[in-house]
């Protein structure tokens, strides 16, 4: 979501306000449904968050990383599909709403379902309340949600959310499956390598300031090291901890940092590509079940695009909105933007001439998703030799540090 400074004349006088919306027409169309604001609008321009939206996320950032609550994907899954089928037995939303809350084990569920009922009741629109949780839900969730309550298709749209979501989880255990053994590797080594330091060389340390020579440097990095942990090492995580809730509140925040940040990660080597095909198979995947459902393609591609949680692809989907616009087909545009491959394209290209590009969108979707899973499964492979390297720069530094000015002393006496 973006926000929007809207001018508009109300009774005789100029008034600004602050809406959030998708695009402008978003955000012109939200304030003619207010009945708060009744007047003409004079000027829509795009403008940074507000001061108190950026505190409301400084305390959900603080929340989803000091507290227990954490979006269980399959327990999330179950309660979309329960919801789903209330909803499409013609169950009142409310009713579905407590039911399942009532029934689920899962803290954030419960609260969330709880919390949607109650707006319900008071006369809110469901989005409205997965908005306010979006920081735990994703973007994703309210986007399908308001796609289902604006077309009337709630329950489909509850479907096809769980099916992405399920998607999505198998992807995420893919990756976690992947990385488990170079993460615990890498954690074991770092930990006995920080006991090393902490424990071990301050031994050696007596018996380097007798030598009174000038010690190597990998010596002198290990002496430092250990002086840092075992002085300020309280202080060094607190500011790691510091820099990392910054680096989330701007990321969510201020759209310059996450633009830049989001382009540096589809730099990374490895990083880079698990990005960009995870993304654009989520994207496709979203924009498939959107065609077949009939939505318009601008929309589809609008909703798809909100999806996305790195800046640099949705400023390539929005031009591709832009070039559409202009009238140019869906195959033109996308071969303006380095999105998507020669393969892609042609199966896009082939189903705008045959008319059953829901197809083929599908069809590309399946494919950007083999991509990521052959990706995923080479990615031990990827990272090993890094590993590696690190292990082995860190036995190399402790080794030097420890022995060179044992065998400088050696060559000292023997002299």
């Amino acid at each position: 979501m973006n926000y929007y400074k809207i001018t508009i004349i109300m009774k005789g006088k100029k008034e600004e306000i602050i809406l959030k919306g998708e695009n402008k027409a978003d955000a012109i169309e939200n304030i003619n449904s207010s009945n708060k604001y009744k007047g003409i609008v004079v000027k829509v321009e795009e403008t940074d968050m507000p001061f108190e939206e950026k505190m409301k996320h400084f305390k959900n950032i603080i929340k989803a990383n000091f507290s227990n609550k954490r979006l269980n994907y399959p327990a999330f899954i179950s309660a979309m599909r329960q919801l789903s089928a209330l909803t499409m037995a013609s169950i009142s939303l409310k009713d579905s709403l407590e039911n399942i809350a009532k029934n689920s084990t899962d803290e954030l569920i419960k609260e969330l379902f709880f919390k949607c009922a109650e707006g319900i009741d008071n006369g809110l629109t469901l989005t409205s309340t997965f908005e306010e949780y979006e920081d735990y839900v994703g973007v994703l969730a309210t986007a399908m949600i308001k796609l289902g309550e604006e077309t009337g298709n709630l329950g489909e749209a509850l479907s096809s959310l769980a099916d992405i979501y399920e998607d999505i989880e198998e992807n995420r255990q893919k990756f976690k499956k992947a990385m488990r053994y170079p993460l615990i590797t890498l954690g074991a080594m770092g930990a006995a390598f920080t006991v090393l330091i902490m424990y071990v060389v301050p031994k050696f340390k007596d018996i380097f300031n007798q030598l009174h020579t000038e010690l190597p440097l990998p010596t002198q990095i290990l002496l430092g090291l250990e002086y840092a942990f075992n002085h300020y090492g309280p202080i060094i995580v607190g500011i790691f901890i510091i820099i990392f809730i910054i680096h989330k509140f701007l990321y969510k925040t201020n759209k310059e940092y996450k633009y830049k940040f989001d382009s540096f990660l589809l730099k990374l080597k490895i990083i880079g590509p698990i990005i960009k095909y995870s993304s654009i198979s989520r994207f496709m995947l979203v924009l498939t079940e959107l065609t077949k459902a009939g939505i318009p393609l601008i929309t589809s591609l609008e909703i798809a695009n909100g999806i996305l949680e790195n800046a640099v692809l949705r400023e390539k989907i929005n031009g591709i909105i832009k070039e559409i616009n202009q009238g140019k087909t869906l195959t033109q545009a996308l071969t303006q933007y380095d999105l998507l491959d020669n393969i892609t394209l042609q199966m896009i290209a082939a189903g705008e001439e045959a008319g059953n590009l829901d197809t083929m969108l599908e069809n590309a979707s399946a494919y950007y998703k083999n991509q990521f899973d052959q990706i995923v499964d080479t990615i031990g492979d990827a990272i090993e030799p890094i590993m590696m390297a690190v292990i082995g720069g860190l036995v190399l530094l402790l080794a030097l540090g420890i022995f060179l000015p044992m065998w400088n002393l050696a060559s000292a006496a023997k002299a």
